[in-house]
């Protein structure tokens, strides 16, 4: 009785190498980073628009004021 029971099926672990789980987190981070730059870009285009249009409705309102 002194013997230690085995279980009859050994038990594999697998561990992945460390490339995989490193290119895993790498993937990640670049598609963050790319959508933090969408975004950005995204922000200066409506910036941009929103300036255009000011640029717009004062010129209007000069004109407007010219007139009278």
């Amino acid at each position: 009785m002194s013997e230690k029971k085995k279980p009859s099926d050994s038990e594999v672990f697998f561990l992945p190498p460390l490339r995989m789980i490193l290119s895993f987190f790498d993937r990640e981070n670049k598609s963050r980073r790319r959508n933090q730059e969408a975004d950005e870009e995204q922000k200066r285009a409506e910036e941009k628009t929103i300036t255009e249009l000011i640029d717009k409705l004062s010129e209007q309102e000069d004109e407007t004021n010219d007139r009278v």
